[in-house]
């Protein structure tokens, strides 16, 4: 009988699963290989994966289904020449952002990163913000008024793997010319999952995985592959809850 560790993030709306082997149990049938030295390309990728993994999971605890992907421009009178000079005005932008919320009572919950254009010149804001429209606040009219220095692009977010893409593409799009190797941006009142960890006496998961009744897998959400450095298999992928219709389609 074989074991393998199981990490469940209960996240509301999805739960994601990560299946691994042990560090001191191969997949059965496997050969155990020797452990190999970490190179500086296998560190930066496992570095960014558990990066963009780990905001996927905050933006679905935090934000759900017609909350904002927002993308804050400039015009080309008002470019800044530098990421120093970008940062001011989103400070400033982000502190009367807070304080409107703040007078209505509202928590103001925020993820940021600013990344260059493809020229490689024009620097612009990716945000993901709540809708809200209560107590005399509407999101989208309060940005309009707030942020002088451009357009506002305003993105619905949605179900079934679009959270991922989005968490991805942010990581992916961090500002490192000028100022580092640092992660996106966040508001300190934000939720940050952490996981149930389960050992399962068994000697393989299935593949593809199978959801409990009640529940699918997110089918773009299901990668299988291995770990860089023990060679060993990992399975991760994400279910959801069936709504009413959708449970009676499949029945």
């Amino acid at each position: 009988m074989g074991i393998y560790k199981k990490k469940i993030y209960d996240i509301g709306v999805v739960i994601q699963i990560e299946k691994c082997y042990p560090g001191n149990f191969g997949a059965p049938g496997q050969t155990r290989r020797k452990r190999k030295k970490k190179t500086p390309e296998d560190i930066r990728r496992q570095n960014e994966k558990n990066r963009w993994k780990r905001l996927q999971r905050i933006i679905l605890a935090n934000f759900k289904e017609g909350d904002w992907h927002l993308i804050l421009k400039y015009r080309s009178e008002e470019r800044p020449e530098t990421f120093g000079e970008a940062k001011a005005h989103l400070k400033k932008f982000l502190d009367r952002m807070r304080e409107a919320y703040k007078k209505a009572g509202i928590p103001f919950k925020w993820i940021i990163v600013t990344e260059r254009g493809k020229r490689g010149q024009v620097l612009h804001h990716h945000l993901v913000i709540e809708d809200v429209r209560r107590n005399g606040i509407e999101t989208v009219k309060l940005v309009k008024k707030l942020w002088s220095y451009g357009n506002e692009f305003f993105a619905s977010l949605y179900e079934d793997g679009e959270y991922e893409k989005l968490a991805e593409y942010l990581v992916k799009a961090e500002t490192k010319e000028e100022c580092g190797w640092s992660t996106y941006s966040r508001s300190r009142n934000l939720i940050v999952p952490e996981p149930k960890v389960e050992i399962i006496h068994h000697r393989r998961w299935r593949n593809p995985p199978v959801a409990p009744k009640g529940w699918y897998v997110v089918k773009d959400s299901i990668w299988n592959g291995e770990n860089p450095v023990t060679g060993q298999p990992v399975q991760h992928y994400t279910i959801k809850r069936l709504d009413k219709r959708r449970e009676e389609n499949s029945g």
